[in-house]
């Protein structure tokens, strides 16, 4: 299977194989779609490949949710073999198997011997994402870990607010680009969006991950990939 639709009557979330990527999280009772999508998401799949994974890679970023694993970002000189930017997992076409409300996504990396699995369901309107990471070699490895998930714009309005614990996530006013990096030892954050009519809160596990990366795009970057978009 290419995607998995899984859903209840309040959420429903797609699931592709390239990158086990979320794709679409949408809230039914307000018909709100959750993740950004670029304006090029729907292009067909071309023969051109830029040389730079990175350049690559905001070539060909559609949205969604991805994890990014055995590293986010660029991969040092000194990495053997290298790492595609950010990381080997959001590059790999994974096995996905599923139901109407769970899906499971399944891979095995080449650069790095961990096996990833990962576990997806929808369970009335919360999305619930589990991983196990297995090493199948037989040497000690180590690796990074960060989810990716990228918020559709109309959640960001005048009202809106993004909070992680008692911190409140200042909004940047358009046109403008940043990002910061924050302690979250409670391991939460919180979107309220009154205009958009939801909130949207994500928990983690706040010792596996300590840190909360906000990357704010909005309108603020002239040049390639986003044009001003």
């Amino acid at each position: 299977m290419t995607r998995f639709r899984i859903g209840s009557d309040d959420l429903v979330a797609v699931v592709e194989a390239d990158g086990a990527r979320i794709s679409s999280l949408r809230h039914l009772p307000t018909e709100r779609e959750l993740l950004a999508s670029t304006p090029w998401a729907d292009d067909p799949v071309d023969a051109f490949v830029m040389a730079d994974s990175s350049a690559q890679w905001h070539r060909a970023y559609r949205g969604g949710w991805h994890l990014l694993l055995p590293r986010a970002g660029d991969s040092p000189a000194t990495a053997s073999p290298p790492q595609p930017f950010h990381g080997e997992a959001a590059w790999r076409t994974w096995r996905l198997t599923g139901s109407r409300n769970a899906c499971r996504a399944s891979v095995v990396l080449r650069t790095v011997p961990l096996a990833i699995d990962r576990w997806m369901s929808v369970r009335a309107n919360m999305l619930v994402i589990e991983t196990a990471v297995r090493n199948v070699g037989s040497e000690p490895v180590s690796y990074g870990w960060a989810e990716h998930p990228a918020f559709a714009g109309e959640l960001f309005g005048p009202a809106s607010t993004v909070r992680t614990g008692d911190r409140v996530v200042p909004l940047d006013p358009a046109p403008a680009a940043s990002f910061t990096d924050l302690a979250a030892p409670a391991g939460d954050v919180t979107i309220t969006a009154p205009e958009a009519g939801v909130e949207v809160a994500l928990t983690w596990d706040a010792a596996l991950l300590p840190r909360l990366y906000v990357w704010q795009e909005q309108r603020g970057s002239a040049g390639f990939p986003w044009w001003g978009a």
